[in-house]
C-alpha cells in the first residue's frame, strides 16, 4: 500500500472498484478526518486540527488550506464551505483562500461541544453532544432547542454525535446510555421522530448494534447513511422497511461522503 504525502497530511488509501455503480476510497488519516462533503464534481474534507482539503470526485487532492479555529463539521453552501468549530464558532471558507467569520461561539465552557453543522429550507442547524440544536437564518439571531429535555420521560439520554440534512429533512444520531445507536428525523428541527434501525440480512430481521460516528445524504440515492463503529455503513431511504448494512472497514469510520455515485470515506 503506497503513500502519499500531501500538505503534511499522510493518507494511506486503498480504492475498491463496484461496479453497481460507486467507486469507494477508504483513507485512514493523521490528523482525523471529522466530515466530507460533496463539492462541485469532487469532495471537501475537513480536519479536526482546521485543515480543510478539496479533492476531485476519486479522493485525488486538488487545494487545501488551514483557518485558525478547529473544525467540528463543515456544509457546502453555494459553493463555499461552513466550517464549525467545537464551541460552535462558524467560518465561511472560499476555496481561493478567503475566510469570513459568520458568528461567534455560541457556548460557553467546556461541557459541552458541537458534533456537526448542516442546512435544509434556507435554515442553518448546528448540534451538539449533548443535545442542543441550534438554528439560524442569518448567523445573527440563534434559537435553540434541548432534544435531551424536551423528549425527557419519552426517550432516555442521548450522547449525540451527527447531523445532516437534505432539501427536506434533517436527521440526528447518537448513542443512548446503553450503548444502542439512536436517529431522529423532523422536516424544521421542532418536532422529531425516531427512525427505525432495523435491517434484513439473508431473511433474518436485525437491528443496528454499532454506534454512529458521522453521517452523510446520498442525493443520486436519496438516503441519509451512518458511518459507524467497526467498519460499518448503515443506509436509511425513505422507507425504513428498505434500510441496509455493509461492512467496509476493518476500522471505526470516522466521516462518509457522497457525490454522483462516488463514496469517500474516513477510518479512524
Amino acid at each position: 500500500m503506497s503513500v502519499r504525502l500531501i500538505n503534511n497530511l499522510k493518507l494511506f488509501p486503498a480504492v475498491l472498484l463496484m461496479w453497481w455503480g460507486t467507486v469507494f476510497s477508504l483513507f485512514a488519516a493523521t490528523p482525523q478526518v471529522v466530515d466530507i462533503k460533496p463539492y462541485n464534481d469532487g469532495f471537501v474534507m475537513a480536519c479536526g486540527n482546521g485543515m480543510i482539503y478539496w479533492t476531485d470526485i476519486d479522493g485525488v487532492h486538488l487545494d487545501s488550506l488551514k483557518i485558525k479555529t478547529g473544525i467540528a463539521g463543515i456544509e457546502v453552501v453555494e459553493g463555499s464551505v461552513l466550517a464549525v468549530s467545537p464551541d460552535c464558532k462558524v467560518m465561511k471558507v472560499e476555496r481561493n483562500g478567503r475566510t469570513s467569520r459568520l458568528c461567534r461561539r455560541q457556548i460557553n465552557g467546556k461541557s459541552d461541544n458541537v458534533v456537526g453543522i448542516a442546512c435544509s429550507g434556507g435554515m442553518t442547524y448546528i448540534l451538539t453532544e449533548y443535545g442542543i440544536i441550534y438554528n439560524t437564518t442569518d448567523f445573527k439571531l440563534f434559537k435553540s432547542f434541548n432534544f435531551n429535555s424536551a423528549y425527557a420521560g419519552y426517550y432516555d439520554w442521548i450522547r449525540f454525535s451527527a447531523i445532516c440534512a437534505s432539501d427536506n429533512s434533517i436527521f440526528i444520531a447518537g448513542t443512548y446510555d446503553n450503548g444502542m445507536p439512536a436517529v431522529f428525523t423532523s422536516t424544521a428541527g421542532n418536532i422529531w421522530s425516531e427512525r427505525t434501525l432495523t435491517y434484513t440480512d439473508r431473511g433474518e430481521t436485525l437491528s443496528l448494534e454499532q454506534q454512529p460516528l458521522s453521517m452523510a445524504y446520498d442525493s443520486r440515492m436519496d438516503r441519509f447513511v451512518l458511518a459507524c463503529t467497526d467498519g460499518y455503513l448503515f443506509y436509511m431511504p425513505g422507507c425504513s422497511h428498505c434500510n441496509s448494512m455493509e461492512h467496509k472497514a476493518m476500522l471505526d469510520i470516522v466521516a462518509v461522503g457522497f457525490n454522483d455515485g462516488r463514496c469517500i470515506w474516513a477510518v479512524e
